[in-house]
């Protein structure tokens, strides 16, 4: 066994599967962009990280947050929040949390959510009307013109949301429990301030202050916060230092928190494209018939289609001084290699069923050929299609062979083309240190001709 001949091979085969792994991560960015994967799945880490889709709708439409939507209407998702927006909007959330603005607008977020219940009509009026109602909350929470200006908005809110309840019937008992709720948890979180004014170890910065009521006011709203809130407090000043940046390491606990969730959530993701390119790497394969077990046979077999692939890609890949290659470089790979008859697809050029054989027999069209002017093949518009790369209908064992080929160019599709193009700069380099073959035979025939 020659290793020139083997290295050629693997030439051959890697950069096919270079060819079909880059676009079947094509075909998956294109369907993880469709389905909004990335915004939806950051969305259900928040989700699980703030443990209730109230705080989860507060947090996406907090200012920061609204300015990383994107589409048309700016009505897409953000798909990556940068760590430091994060904490900016939580330190904002939890310092308005406990306030009776604050209270209003939870509840307002669930009374949205239960609207999706409402007839067709009823709910479009509901949603708008609430929708108005979170936007003048949002102004309250905001403010800076003052506690009269804030008790007026709420005033007008309140008011609006009795005269819904009105309206609409079946929010009569939700608006009325809403009310009830807000009391309640007022009540709950005055009552936990109390205790917490006689802690000693009260902060210097107002802003703190504003944060750890939050924190205990969380603790009454959304008691499965407690636990991960109080942890981001409790780690605080240890030394003068520290004392003095509380703020600051508040912060930092806060984006420790977001980017330790955002990791997990990148290998779901990586897992997530893992599979999806598998899956379309096995489902191209079929469509364009990428045999591998046929591919290592044909180019064991036929050194002129190995010496075509080892013409092209040694004079692209030893130009790169770089290990990884970008997308815009394999484009221009896959152009140079259009002219390269490799052995993939299901059906060859047409021929004419009119077309004479040296058997001077009229050449017919079968799926099931018996004698030597019938041609393996599907006749389409009076022309017939050849099929090619692969066995004959009734051999079992053929299709067996053929299907475990495309199996293993489908899960050669999944680890990416980069990885393929690595692999194949490596081969170069081992297969440059050796003579080429080609080479060799060209330096012979010069040396005759001399």
């Amino acid at each position: 066994m020659s290793i020139t001949i083997l290295l050629n091979v693997l030439l051959g085969l890697f950069l096919t599967w270079s060819f079909l792994s880059l676009s079947s991560m094509q075909i998956q960015e294109w369907i993880a962009a469709r389905l909004k994967w990335r915004s939806r799945m950051l969305e259900k880490t928040l989700g699980r990280m703030l443990t209730d889709f109230t705080l989860v709708d507060q947090f996406y439409n907090h200012p920061l947050i609204r300015s990383l939507y994107t589409g048309k209407n700016n009505d897409n998702k953000p798909s990556y929040i940068p760590a430091g927006q994060f904490s900016q909007a939580m330190i904002d959330i939890l310092s308005a949390t406990g306030t009776e603005a604050s209270l209003i607008q939870q509840q307002l977020y669930k009374l949205y959510s239960e609207a999706q219940s409402l007839p067709k009509k009823k709910r479009i009026d509901a949603r708008w009307r609430l929708s108005l109602m979170l936007g003048m909350i949002r102004k309250a929470l905001v403010s800076e013109t003052g506690e009269e200006a804030c008790t007026e908005i709420l005033d007008t809110v309140k008011n609006d949301l009795l005269t819904m309840g009105k309206d609409i019937p079946r929010f009569q008992g939700s608006v009325d429990s809403l009310f009830d709720t807000i009391r309640v948890q007022k009540q709950q979180i005055n009552d936990a301030l109390v205790k917490l004014s006689f802690k000693a170890d009260v902060s210097e910065d107002e802003t703190i202050t504003r944060i750890r009521t939050g924190v205990t006011a969380l603790s009454i709203t959304h008691p499965q916060l407690k636990q991960t809130l109080y942890a981001i407090l409790n780690s605080m000043p240890q030394s003068i230092s520290q004392k003095e940046n509380e703020l600051e390491l508040v912060r930092k606990n806060i984006e420790e928190w977001f980017n330790n969730a955002m990791n997990r959530l990148t290998g779901w993701y990586k897992r997530r494209c893992l599979i999806s390119t598998l899956i379309v790497g096995i489902l191209l394969a079929s469509i364009v018939n990428v045999d591998s077990i046929n591919l290592i046979n044909r180019l064991w077999r036929e050194p002129d289609l190995r010496i075509a692939i080892l013409s092209k890609i040694e004079n692209i890949l030893t130009q790169e001084n770089t290990t990884s290659i970008g997308f815009g470089q394999l484009f221009a790979i896959q152009q140079q290699f259009s002219e390269i008859n490799l052995p993939v697809g299901w059906v060859g050029s047409p021929i004419s069923p009119t077309s004479e054989q040296a058997t001077n027999l009229p050449v017919t069209c079968k799926l099931f050929p018996l004698q030597e002017n019938e041609i393996y093949g599907i006749l389409i518009s009076g022309e017939c299609y050849p099929i090619i790369n692969s066995p004959q209908v009734t051999d079992l064992t053929g299709w067996l062979i053929k299907l475990a080929g495309i199996l293993i160019s489908g899960v050669a599709a999944s680890p990416g083309a980069s990885f393929w193009f690595d692999l194949l700069k490596k081969i170069i380099n081992v297969r440059l240190s050796g003579v080429n073959p080609s080479e060799i035979k060209t330096n012979a025939i010069a040396s005759n001709l001399g």
